[in-house]
């Protein structure tokens, strides 16, 4: 019975308009099984590629843990679909990494620090790639906010919402929490 529910299916997709489809609710079928990866997420796998080739051994570890950890991402709540949230994942690692070489220099094992440091280092290379606002369009954006908000500006939490809220100011903007959150705190104290 299910084959013959998808064969229907099917065929109502490719001889039927839309408002067929909705009727027999097939509008929500999937056309392709996977969307557009990230540009960056992207560019990561032409690298993997080319350091094989090169056979650079600890790019092309670093590579395939990145795209390793967004696959297992990719099958939880909140998969990877945009360049910022590929920056997170590399901030995230690159924490790890730097706690690691702490470890391991602590242990008085030069060998995995310096492993750790060239993991850094490449990290650093496809976190630099993305560009993100700058400190005077953060600043400008905050300013027109607390302002637009009046007696509700003093309250950074409230900026922070309503300046990334859906429709907001740096809504779909690539920025630095972290630091959006610095800026507001400065411009509220001052």
């Amino acid at each position: 019975m299910a084959s013959s529910a998808l064969y229907a299916s099917r065929a109502l997709r490719s001889s039927t308009c839309t408002t067929c489809l909705r009727r027999y609710g097939l509008s929500s079928l999937r056309y392709s099984s996977t969307d557009a990866a990230p540009p960056l997420l992207a560019q990561i796998k032409k690298d993997l590629m080319a350091a094989m080739r090169a056979k650079d051994k600890a790019r092309s570890n670093v590579l395939r843990g990145i795209i390793s950890e967004t696959t297992q991402m990719a099958s939880g709540a909140n998969p990877i679909k945009t360049d910022l949230q590929v920056l997170a994942m590399l901030k995230k690692r690159k924490s790890a990494s730097q706690n690691a070489a702490k470890e391991a220099e602590e242990a008085k094992r030069p060998d995995l620090k310096e492993k750790q440091e060239q993991e850094i280092a490449i990290l650093d290379e496809y976190a630099g790639s993305i560009a993100l606002l700058s400190l005077e369009e953060l600043e400008a954006a905050v300013k027109a906010t607390v302002e637009k908000l009046g007696e509700d500006g003093k309250n950074q939490g409230r900026v922070m919402k309503e300046l990334l809220r859906s429709g907001g100011p740096l809504d779909g903007k690539p920025v630095d929490k972290a630091q959006l959150a610095g800026v507001v705190k400065s411009s509220l104290s001052s």
